[in-house]
């Protein structure tokens, strides 16, 4: 066989082993995201078009009153939940080494533009250090609130969450709109929000 065809033939299999390794990691790419114990209820009131990297979470939880708490910011600021009664908050639990919590960074910032502050307030927390945190959001130009966890204890659900990124949609009210495990997209999270 002369070397053109042996090249040819490694070419194939070298090509062909990329692409059962790109289908096997699409395949995967949900079971980064572990659904939490609640996790599993599909029926669920909030459809969007694009739902195939998040899964509701915390169903158990949707419609309750979301018990305060508070956390600091970088910037050494106190935000207690119960302050941002009248606007809608999303709360994103996040670390700044997890893939998938950076991919939706872009899609929280084009949020945080587009709805102002008073009808939107956007918690990032993770349980990293504040400095680290605060040189990791200059660099990624980060424009809504990141929090550091310290040694705070949250309240339930927020203290049973195990998979990053999950966020929460509190309503005006005050209440536990939804939850999801997975990056939401700024797509899917406006229809969350502008839900009744």
């Amino acid at each position: 066989m002369s070397n053109r065809k042996k090249l040819q033939k490694i070419s194939l299999v070298v090509i062909g082993s990329a692409a059962i390794t790109v289908l096997a990691a699409f395949a995967s790419f949900k079971s980064w995201f572990p659904q939490s114990q609640n996790a599993t209820n599909k029926n669920y009131e909030y459809t969007a078009e694009t739902q195939n990297t998040w899964d509701p979470a915390f169903t158990s939880y949707f419609g309750k009153d979301a018990l305060d708490f508070t956390v600091k910011d970088i910037e050494g600021r106190m935000h207690k939940l119960s302050d941002y009664r009248g606007r809608n908050v999303v709360i994103v639990f996040w670390a700044t080494r997890c893939p998938p919590c950076n991919l939706e960074i872009p899609h929280l910032i084009e949020l945080r533009k587009a709805l102002a502050e008073d009808k939107l307030a956007i918690l990032a927390i993770s349980n990293e250090e504040p400095e680290r945190l605060k040189q990791f959001a200059e660099s990624k130009g980060i424009n809504y609130t990141v929090a550091s966890l310290g040694n705070d204890n949250l309240p339930e659900p927020f203290a049973s969450v195990a998979s990053i990124p999950t966020t929460f949609f509190i309503d005006p009210n005050g209440n536990i709109k939804f939850a999801a495990v997975g990056l939401v997209s700024l797509k899917d999270a406006k229809v969350i929000i502008n839900t009744e």
